[in-house]
């Protein structure tokens, strides 16, 4: 097919690579629209544009041919004076102009300042015109380069006046007219497990023993989560904050919520030992782990207890008869609610759903100094502390799907947790890398779940499990929130919706919404008037499909944040070596990741090079680094020891250079 036989235009947001080249993100879904060099035009890094593209040698190529929305509206950089005219120096790499500073009020080289956009370019040669609004501190420290981040990514953490006043004005307590139209749970014994760092609990948990059932025979599960839309009104300037925000944003260091926590760590906090009004998914629990008997209904309960995973990890790490530092009261819930947890997951895994093993970073702080790094270590780092967050999960995980089915069931316009199959080619791609890494895989078998979870049962001892692991998760589909329902991949699940975090996601406060509308159309309990309306189905789709932009945003803000934080860490072990594992391969070079501190870099293939006297190719399958006179090689999964060389707080990267390879996985060096 030749240029002339183009697709037609796409509305798509375009990522721009530091490069000069550019990648439009189809928002249809249909893929990625490669945009060479010069052909940006005036378009910044994150605009909405509509592209046309035609096929080329490597997927798709194409042009803008106009801007549908700009995605910045500010920057970020250091003024700089080039004879008469003073410009910005943008700090964000992707953003490639050099606009000018309109006006001549002095502002210090050595700051970083914020500026808005007050024109923006008409093409590559054009750099804008933008005005400076404040000063953000020096560059390289911690309070400057984070407030950049939240800048980069439209997160306020602070907010509106009104916004506030409505959050002050809630009652501190639950008022007697708050209870009608609810179940009262008072009687049962909720518990909340979270981080020991968590600012708000938005949800409780309990198991209730059935009367003439067996010891191992069926339970009633009980999910509580925080009744948020009760407080949030629609209408309210709490919620146009909420829905603007769409989610919390939870750093290294601090938490933005998305509700002012007045709202988020006290009135639709679960605390312990406090009435609390939630929305509560109720089951009867089957030995099989089928569940049956749903009830959805508004509530007041009364959490007993507030665990934190490491105390529950405690607990479950002294199954045996070793003494425990809780309660036996306490220990029997928890031993109640692992067992449930252990049936449902039993149950998810037998029908094929997946479980990656691609652990995220954690950054520990000092407790009296909150910007003196302790540590960096893997999430979840313990077998225990894993199956204390997996009781928590699993429960979460069947209440999501069982509100998921009853809106398939009846119609109800919520938006749900979509998860779409893998694209074939992108099997394809993995099914070469698996076996260029020394394990088979059948791109046919991988577009089911089961599939997919039998090729990660096989791998599950592969000495390059971690690195199949994360080409597995590349490969498939990014989750997202849609009206639409095409089931969760995933968990091989024909029907999930996020209902248990409305504290942090407005996704699961549209659900609450329309489960409580639903509920007073049944004649069940959805709280006291007035009931939320049922909203039309295109208010719902716009909802979630801002939701899933501006998750992707916060998760972006959340994984440059401990980004930040790694470079500040390793910036005082320049010279310091390390063992690491090869994590990915790509045109900059490798990417490995140290063992300990938990931290990712890179080494570049020009310092490869050079320090190896011999330049390297990278082969067909793209896992694989190859020197062209010796033939050493490099690949994913092998284990290496690398020295710091480089640390930028600035553009938040860590470099290292090569030492060797390690005896174990492909040889000695």
């Amino acid at each position: 097919m030749s240029k002339e036989e183009t697709k037609g235009a796409a509305a798509a947001k375009l990522v721009v690579n530091p490069g000069g080249f550019g990648f439009a993100e189809r928002l249809d879904g249909e893929g990625t629209v490669f945009i060479p060099r010069g052909r940006l035009g005036g378009a910044l890094d994150g605009d909405e544009i509509e592209v046309l593209s035609w096929p080329s040698e490597k997927g798709f190529e194409g042009e803008i041919v106009r801007i549908l929305k700009r995605g910045r509206t500010r920057l970020t950089g250091q003024v700089r004076r080039i004879g008469r005219a003073r410009v910005l120096e943008c700090d964000d790499p992707r953003v490639l102009l050099r606009p000018d500073v309109e006006d001549n009020t002095p502002v210090p080289e050595d700051m970083v300042v914020v500026a808005a956009i007050t024109r923006y370019p008409h093409d590559t040669r054009d750099g804008g015109v933008v005005r400076i609004e404040r000063l953000l501190g020096p560059p390289n420290t911690l309070a400057t380069e984070q407030a950049k981040i939240l800048l980069e990514y439209n997160i306020d953490p602070e907010f509106a006046a009104d916004v506030l006043a409505e959050a002050e004005a809630v009652p501190e307590t639950v008022q007697p007219e708050d209870l009608a139209g609810r179940a009262d749970l008072r009687g049962l014994e909720f518990m909340t497990i979270d981080p020991v760092d968590a600012r708000d609990f938005d949800d409780a948990v309990c198991v209730e023993a059935i009367a003439g059932e067996a010891p191992h025979g069926a339970v009633r599960v009980h999910v509580a989560v925080a009744d948020v839309s009760h407080y949030v009104r629609e209408g309210t300037a709490i919620d146009r904050e909420a829905a603007w925000r769409c989610f919390s944003c939870y750093l290294p260091n601090r938490a933005i919520p998305m509700l002012p926590r007045a709202l988020s760590s006290h009135m639709c906090s679960l605390v312990p030992e406090q009435d609390r009004l939630a929305m509560v998914a109720s089951f009867r629990l089957e030995a099989d782990g089928e569940i049956d008997e749903l009830v959805l209904r508004a509530s007041v309960i009364h959490s007993r207890k507030r665990l934190t995973y490491e105390e529950v990890a405690a607990v479950l790490s002294e199954e045996t008869d070793a003494p425990t530092s809780q309660p036996p009261e306490v220990t029997a819930r928890i031993a109640a609610l692992r067992a449930a947890a252990d049936c449902l997951r039993a149950r998810r895994l037998r029908r094929g759903a997946i479980e990656l093993n691609v652990p995220e970073i954690k950054v520990l702080l000092d407790q009296d100094d909150p910007e003196r790094i302790r540590d960096i270590v893997p999430t979840r780092a313990s077998a225990e502390l894993a199956r204390a967050y997996n009781l928590i999960e699993e429960l979460m995980l069947a209440a999501n799907e069982a509100v998921a089915r009853v809106a398939v069931t009846h119609g109800l316009p919520l938006v749900y947790r979509i998860h779409a199959p893998p694209d074939p080619a992108r099997l394809e791609q993995l099914a070469t890398v698996a076996e260029a890494l020394g394990a088979k895989a059948d791109p046919e078998k991988l577009t089911t779940p089961r599939g997919a979870q039998k090729f990660l049962n096989r791998t599950q001892h592969h000495p390059r499990r971690s690195a199949l692991h994360m080409f597995m998760l590349r490969s498939m589909a990014q989750a997202q929130y849609s009206v639409d329902n095409v089931g969760h991949f995933a968990l091989a699940s024909d029907a999930y919706a996020h209902f248990t975090s409305p504290i942090r996601r407005y996704p699961d406060l549209i659900v609450h919404r329309v489960l409580k509308s639903h509920l007073a159309r049944i004649g069940g309990l959805p709280g006291p008037e007035p009931v939320p309306p049922m909203p039309p189905r295109e208010q719902t789709a716009e909802q979630g499909a801002r939701s899933s932009l501006r998750e992707r945003a916060v998760a972006d803000a959340e994984r440059d944040s401990k980004s930040l934080f790694a470079a500040l860490y390793m910036r005082d072990r320049v010279g310091d070596r390390f063992e690491a594992t090869i994590s990915g391969i790509g045109s900059p070079g490798l990417f490995v990741q140290i063992d300990r501190p938990f931290v990712d870099g890179l080494v570049r293939l020009g310092n490869l090079e050079r320090d190896r006297g011999e330049p390297f190719q990278l082969d067909s399958s793209g896992v694989k680094l190859v020197g062209q006179r010796s033939g050493f090689t490099l690949t994913v999964g092998d284990r290496v020891v690398v020295e710091v060389i480089d640390s930028s707080v600035q553009r938040r990267k860590v470099e290292f250079a090569f030492v060797m390879r390690m005896s174990e996985g492909t040889g000695k060096n």
